[in-house]
């Protein structure tokens, strides 16, 4: 199902709903909280995650619900990685945050082929994928205008179809 009609669901309280949107998005969720935390607490962060949404949708999960896991992901990995948490307490320092759905935008987070996504990103011109990577895990400043470039790269290639899917 897309992002929206997973998000509906959950609201509705449908199990079914959070367990495909647990199918559809925890391999890369748990990838990127493996880059941060390591393997071993790589499944709790996606767990805990996944929990916040379910318990409650409203304050963290909209119509663009693969964007909102990632992003809680990502948050919750960075804050159990400095400060030495476990997941469920990183949780309850979170702060909701949203972000409105686009409509034009392909519900492909889970299909990604992650190591065409990073040849992409090396491609990229004036470091703009490092600059993304930095930014993402790191959450550093740097060049609005830079990142704003390198995000545009990112999503002309998913557009374009030059970003590959992974096999299925």
């Amino acid at each position: 199902m897309p992002s929206p009609e997973l998000f509906q669901g959950i609201v509705a309280g449908d199990e079914i709903a959070l367990r495909d949107t647990f199918r559809s998005y925890a391999p890369t969720a748990r990838e990127l909280a493996r880059r941060i935390v390591g393997h071993a607490q790589a499944d709790d962060v996606v767990e805990e995650a996944l929990l916040l949404i379910w318990t409650k949708p409203e304050h963290w999960a909209s119509a663009a619900l693969d964007v909102h896991v990632l992003r809680i992901v990502r948050d919750l990995a960075l804050a159990v990685r400095r400060r030495g948490v476990t997941p469920a307490l990183a949780a309850l320092e979170l702060e909701p945050f949203s972000i409105a759905p686009d409509p034009n935008a392909p519900d492909i987070v889970h299909e990604i082929d992650h190591q065409e996504l990073h040849r992409l990103m090396l491609r990229m011109p004036n470091e703009g994928g490092r600059k993304l990577e930095d930014a993402w895990f790191d959450e550093s400043a740097s060049d609005d205008d830079d990142l704003s470039e390198a995000m545009g790269e990112l999503a002309e290639g998913i557009y374009s179809g030059r970003l590959n899917r992974r096999s299925q």
